[in-house]
């Protein structure tokens, strides 16, 4: 089953460790474009584009602030929101800050909602993931939402979608961040990835290269706007004015680990976040230039 042992027609908890994980598996089930998917998140749609393509996601920001593509913690506003998805596609919604809504409207209110939501699945090939941050139940509690929403895990056989294809004859990506051991600064070291030709530009790819950008250390706001341009000539253009900029700081930023296996660590320290903002390129080059 797409969702993994999650059944049609049934809600189900996830007990959230790790957001990251969480909607690395948003992100792969929406992907596959077998299924609507519904996200109710606690981080706004900026944020939310650093995991997930919201071209292939419904999602909306739970939030009191009244702006384009939120929606308020109202357990009314929310339920009609999914039941109204419910009643078309096939596809699963999730919803989190779920502890936050009982800090709100309590414990019973709150699951009140969940039971009329599960009546709604009746025979419906959705499913309904309510993700909980924090352990907020008594043991009472625990037993009554647990009746409604069983516990739920992310399978560990998921194939979480990464950025291996742009193209047929593009070289696979050779970023393994979490192998790699931090600068003697205590900086994440930063690794030239495979550049991304014209006919292998996608806003997907686009999406996910910002991302292993940001995981660098980069400042890479600049190239967001690729992300919502109609035309992908025009997005390209602008990712690509951002890539010749993350190269270059790359290669000044492996400068700097000379200058700082010769002691300059406080000006090091200084140079290298310029650096990964892409900021003061000449200038850094030039002070580079002068102690080497």
């Amino acid at each position: 089953m797409s969702m993994g042992a999650m059944e049609l027609g049934r809600i189900y908890t996830l007990n959230l460790v790790s957001q990251d994980e969480m909607l690395g598996y948003v992100d792969t089930v929406s992907m596959k474009d077998q299924e609507h998917v519904l996200l109710l998140s606690r981080l706004p749609q900026r944020r939310l584009l650093e995991h997930v393509d919201l071209d292939k996601v419904e999602a909306y920001w739970v939030t009191t602030q009244d702006v384009t593509g939120s929606i308020q913690p109202s357990l009314e506003q929310i339920h009609d929101l999914v039941v109204s998805r419910v009643e078309n596609h096939t596809g699963i919604a999730i919803i989190e800050g779920i502890e936050w809504l009982i800090s709100i409207h309590g414990f019973s209110e709150v699951l009140r909602m969940v039971m009329k939501m599960k009546d709604s699945l009746h025979r419906k090939p959705w499913s309904i993931l309510l993700v909980v941050a924090e352990d907020i139940f008594d043991e009472v509690q625990i037993t009554k939402w647990q009746r409604e929403a069983p516990s739920w895990n992310i399978p560990k056989n998921v194939e979480f979608v990464e950025f291996d294809e742009v193209a047929e004859d593009t070289e696979e990506l050779e970023l393994e961040l979490n192998e790699k051991p931090l600068n003697d600064d205590g900086s994440t070291p930063l690794s030239f990835l495979v550049r991304i030709p014209r006919e292998g530009y996608s806003k997907d790819i686009a999406r996910r290269r910002i991302l292993q950008w940001r995981r660098m250390g980069l400042d890479v706001s600049s190239a967001e706007p690729a992300l919502f341009q109609d035309s992908d000539d025009k997005g390209f253009e602008i990712y690509k004015s951002v890539e010749r900029k993350v190269r270059r700081a790359i290669e000044l930023d492996n400068r700097l680990d000379i200058l700082l296996e010769r002691g300059h660590r406080s000006e090091v320290t200084k140079m290298r976040f310029r650096v990964r903002q892409l900021t003061g390129f000449d200038d850094v080059e030039s002070r580079i230039d002068k102690l080497i």
